[in-house]
């Protein structure tokens, strides 16, 4: 259903169904880059730093989605310079002296796939690879706001996106990663609940901090496009945003579950087998926010046509 509808808003607006893509591997590069280093530093190291096994095991998981991440943003950037080079039919030396920004990305984002690749790695000195990840994350995460001397409209989407990588991307990787390698024979039968559970909490706590940025950066990023109210059910921009905030309540609503229902049963390798199906579906429904939100981006926002 989500693709006809794409391809449909796509013959109506001036973008392609190529375009939405691009968004989209955009956003999952940054979920998979913040998430590793969120959860390395965030919840790997207090949940496992007393079992050496699972700490290598998880870190070199969790390294190996980052490098995925990096590969992606790579490949997102170089669409970009693809895209320039044919619109404005010039070479690749002129495109990237046009796109000084562009340069700059993939400097920042080799060092972090660098990083990440040492870190998965058998390499002694993890730690120190770590830290240059998440260094580069963050210049990732906020390069745009740091370009133009950290406005505070420059900020609200970096924020925001910065924000549902904090969660989301935090949250596939400690499935894949943190659940998955707690699970399995690093740890004994009898402490692999525990040791989810001490995981699970932390994340918890992250989690609504994150939500909470969430929901006011993207109050303040939907006033800002839609320009009056009436723009929800006026526009095809609004009714894409209602769209986006059905599926976002839903994420929420299986957060909820997660945390009250299922987080006060932990403890035990059933309760996180059950949590850990939960967290699946959260990231599902997440992964599908994530279309409409690609879709989105390309559409014109109302408040511009306002201007004008």
């Amino acid at each position: 259903m989500i693709l006809p509808a794409t391809l449909l808003l796509a013959e109506a607006a001036d973008f392609t169904v190529v375009d939405v893509i691009h968004e989209y591997v955009s956003f999952i590069a940054i979920f998979f880059i913040v998430g590793a280093a969120a959860f390395y530093f965030l919840l790997l190291r207090p949940s496992f730093g007393h079992n050496s096994d699972a700490m290598r095991v998880a870190s070199r998981s969790a390294a190996r989605i980052g490098i995925v991440g990096a590969l992606l943003r790579l490949l997102t950037i170089g669409m970009s310079v693809s895209s320039t080079m044919t619109e404005k039919q010039i070479s690749l030396a002129d495109a990237l002296t046009r796109s000084p920004g562009m340069i700059a990305g993939e400097i920042v984002t080799l060092v972090a796939l660098i990083a990440f690749a040492a870190a998965a790695s058998a390499w002694r000195d993890a730690i120190a690879m770590w830290v240059l990840a998440a260094v580069a994350t963050l210049v990732i995460a906020f390069r745009g706001a740091f370009s133009r001397g950290l406005e505070l409209d420059a900020l609200i989407n970096p924020v925001h996106v910065f924000a549902a990588s904090m969660w989301i991307g935090t949250l596939f990787v400690m499935v894949v990663a943190g659940i998955a390698t707690a699970m399995s024979g690093v740890f004994a039968t009898s402490d692999r609940g525990p040791a989810v559970a001490t995981m699970v909490n932390r994340f918890s706590t992250l989690a609504l901090w994150s939500a909470g940025v969430l929901v006011l950066s993207g109050v303040t990023t939907a006033w800002k496009h839609l320009g009056a109210f009436s723009a929800l059910w006026t526009s095809a921009y609004g009714e894409t945003l209602l769209v986006k905030l059905c599926l976002v309540a839903t994420v929420f609503s299986l957060g909820a579950y997660n945390n009250k229902r299922l987080m006060p049963t932990l403890g035990t390798e059933e309760a996180a087998l059950r949590l850990n199906r939960s967290a699946k579906w959260e990231i599902g429904v997440a992964a599908i926010v994530l279309v409409v939100t690609a879709v989105l981006v390309n559409l014109p926002a109302p408040a511009e046509h306002m201007a004008h």
